[in-house]
């Protein structure tokens, strides 16, 4: 008889919600690190847009309504540190875990090249040439079937680092004003 355990995912990490769609069969530790990889980039990529619109309100805010704009582009920064922080935690489990086929060495090859595209120039070496590699991977082993996580699922992990944000930058302004007296810090308001 099968060991049960083999065909049981983990939840995702970047919550801990699991949904039957985000599910795939024996999967290989390395497309699962993937997926949960994919959507912490995603849900740093909304939140990067989200905290870029606020920046602009809060540079064009004027008087009470700055202050309240502020604490407002303060949490959407945290909260972009937040999910950012999670999918670079997810990155640097790639080292430590064995794929288990081919499509699990095309997962870890796509995290490793989809890292880079935020970082470097994906023209200097050796990029292009792991590109050359992943590509032929997918010839051989083909691709995998990954999904846009479902809009529910990246506004609740928006929620949830936006709540940690909220939580951070509040503390930050509970310790401004023991340490200054009640001086507001640049970036806190002072309310």
């Amino acid at each position: 008889m099968a060991d049960s355990d083999h065909s049981t995912t983990m939840p995702f990490v970047a919550t801990g919600m699991d949904t039957a769609s985000n599910r795939l069969p024996d999967a290989d530790p390395p497309i699962l690190l993937l997926r949960d990889w994919l959507r912490a980039q995603h849900v740093s990529q909304v939140l990067c847009r989200l905290q870029q619109r606020l920046e602009r309100r809060y540079l064009d805010a004027r008087g009470s309504e700055a202050l309240d704009k502020q604490v407002a582009y303060s949490i959407a920064c945290q909260a972009e540190v937040e999910a950012t922080t999670a999918a670079l935690k997810l990155q640097d489990k790639l080292p430590h875990i064995q794929a288990r086929s081919l499509l699990g060495i095309v997962a870890k090859l796509e995290i490793i090249a989809g890292a880079d595209r935020d970082i470097d120039d994906p023209t200097d070496f050796p990029w292009p040439h792991i590109a050359s590699v992943l590509a032929d991977l997918k010839e051989i082993a083909g691709s995998l079937p990954l999904e846009r996580p479902e809009r529910t699922v990246v506004q609740a992990d928006c929620r949830l680092y936006q709540e940690t944000a909220t939580d951070l930058v509040r503390l930050e302004k509970q310790a401004s004003d023991l340490v200054l007296g009640g001086a507001p810090v640049v970036g806190i308001s002072s309310r």
